[in-house]
C-alpha cells in the first residue's frame, strides 16, 4: 500500500494540496496513511473480518484506493493517532474527523464518513471530478 501522494491520479492531487493547506489553515495535524492499492492489497483488506482475524475494515473490492482517486488519513493530537473518529473532539466539541470531513467537502472531495457505512478517515474524487 503507497502513501504517496505522487501515486494518486492528478486531478486528485490537485484536492489533496487544496485540503492539505485548508488542514493547515484549521490548524488539523494528520498523517496519510493510504493512497493507491493493488487488487491483492484490497482483497486482503476486504477478507479481513471475514474469512481471516481482525474487524472489518472496507465493504468494498472494488475500491477508489484501486484507481488512484482516493487516499486515507489519520489525525495528529499531541503527536497521537485519533483512532476513533466518534470519540475524539477538538475544543470546541466538534470531532475531529468530522471537521476534516467538512475541509474535504469544501474543497470538492467526497467524505466516507457520510457513506452508508461510515469510513471517516476516507476521502475520494467526487462522482461529478
Amino acid at each position: 500500500m503507497s502513501r504517496k501522494i505522487e501515486d494518486l491520479k492528478p486531478e486528485t492531487q490537485a484536492k489533496y494540496f487544496l485540503f492539505k493547506n485548508a488542514m493547515a489553515d484549521a490548524g488539523i495535524d494528520y498523517i496519510v496513511t493510504c493512497t493507491l492499492r493493488t487488487k491483492e492489497e484490497q482483497y486482503a483488506l476486504y477478507c479481513q473480518g471475514r474469512t481471516k482475524p481482525g474487524k472489518i475494515v472496507t465493504w468494498t473490492l472494488n475500491s477508489r484506493h484501486l484507481k488512484g482517486t482516493a487516499f486515507d488519513i489519520a489525525i495528529l493530537v499531541d503527536g497521537k493517532i485519533l483512532w476513533n473518529p466518534d470519540l475524539d473532539v477538538d475544543k470546541d466539541g466538534v470531532p475531529e474527523y468530522t471537521e476534516a470531513g467538512l475541509i474535504g467537502e469544501s474543497v470538492g472531495l467526497r467524505w466516507g464518513g457520510r457513506f452508508k457505512n461510515p469510513d471517516a478517515p476516507h476521502f475520494e474524487l467526487s462522482d461529478g471530478a
